[in-house]
């Protein structure tokens, strides 16, 4: 029988473990801010272009936006679960 640390495990859909080989948690909360930085960057752009007069679609300009609004709200939670839990964990008594 295999050991398998705890590290590289992680619950799969139905409860089946699944075996996660390589990023840490502060490798994937890294990304999700570089995702959310694009995305803004990639708003920003969009809706400067449209007020300069530039032939943008409105309503690619509004889903870039969303873009943003959603990906930097799910990093903000992904931040809060994580302080929850190392305040959770410092409150347990040894």
């Amino acid at each position: 029988m295999k050991i398998i640390s705890t590290n590289e495990m992680a619950i799969g859909n139905f409860g089946e473990l699944k075996t996660q080989r390589g990023k840490q948690f502060g490798e994937i909360l890294q990304d999700a801010l570089k995702s959310a930085n694009t995305y803004q960057k990639e708003y920003e752009s969009l809706f400067s272009r449209q007020i300069l007069g530039d032939e943008i679609d409105l309503h690619n300009v509004v889903i870039a936006g969303e873009k943003a609004r959603i990906s930097l709200e799910l990093t903000l939670q992904i931040r809060n679960k994580a302080m929850e839990a190392y305040q959770e964990i410092m409150r347990i008594q040894i």
